[in-house]
């Protein structure tokens, strides 16, 4: 019997939703993926990236760091919406 993996999902996620996302995927040809992938509005000033799992609490933490240093660089008045770390959830 395997043991059982606790899971933690991000908020508003649920195993079930996982699942329902997965079985979404599974299901799709590859003509409704390339379909998916051409009709998505482009990603302005974004960028997909691979991180080694390993490296993932790392650059998140980079990210953060980068996003706080704009914030504060920002003329006051204006904010910026930043991403919660786990930690401080």
């Amino acid at each position: 019997m395997k043991p059982k993996v606790n899971q933690d999902f991000p908020r508003g996620w649920n195993e079930k939703k996982v699942r329902a996302v997965i079985a979404h995927y599974d299901q799709q040809t590859d003509e409704e993926a390339a379909e998916e992938i051409e009709s998505a509005p482009e990603a302005g000033g974004d960028t997909w990236l691979a991180v080694p799992a390993e490296l993932v609490q790392i650059v998140t933490r980079l990210i953060e760091d980068h996003e706080r240093k704009s914030e504060s660089a920002r003329p006051s008045g204006r904010t910026q919406k930043t991403r919660q770390s786990k930690t401080s959830r």
